[in-house]
């Protein structure tokens, strides 16, 4: 069998032109960062937080409750969320409430996590 090779103006274009715009555009908006988030967000537990605070913020104690885990392992989730700058803490008295930090997260998570069915 003889392979033909062709000129390279007539060889299929590999990588359409948007496709290079899109790569170039991911690293300008810090490509490594995009990636960090997509790796604290593959995570089921850490998910699972993420889906409860795309509706607003929650304290450690209704994450805990419906989240269903303990409080240390949860706490362990969300140190994890905060050190990746996912999610924002606040204390309130004893209470600390937490909430998601960027819109770009946010879109990212309500994308990712079911709507409730009626």
């Amino acid at each position: 069998m003889n392979i033909v090779e062709l000129p390279p103006s007539t060889a299929p274009n590999l990588m359409v032109p948007t496709s290079l715009h899109r790569l170039a555009r991911l690293e300008r908006m810090a490509g490594g960062d995009v990636v960090r988030i997509l790796k604290a967000l593959a995570h089921r537990e850490r998910l699972a937080i993420l889906c409860l605070l795309m509706d607003g913020e929650r304290c450690v104690r209704e994450l805990e409750h419906e989240v269903g885990m303990r409080q240390a392992a949860l706490s362990q989730q969300l140190a994890k969320l905060r050190a990746e700058n996912i999610v924002e803490a606040t204390r309130r008295g004893r209470f600390v409430h937490y909430h998601i930090k960027s819109q770009q997260v946010l879109n990212v998570v309500r994308a990712l996590c079911p709507a409730e069915e009626n």
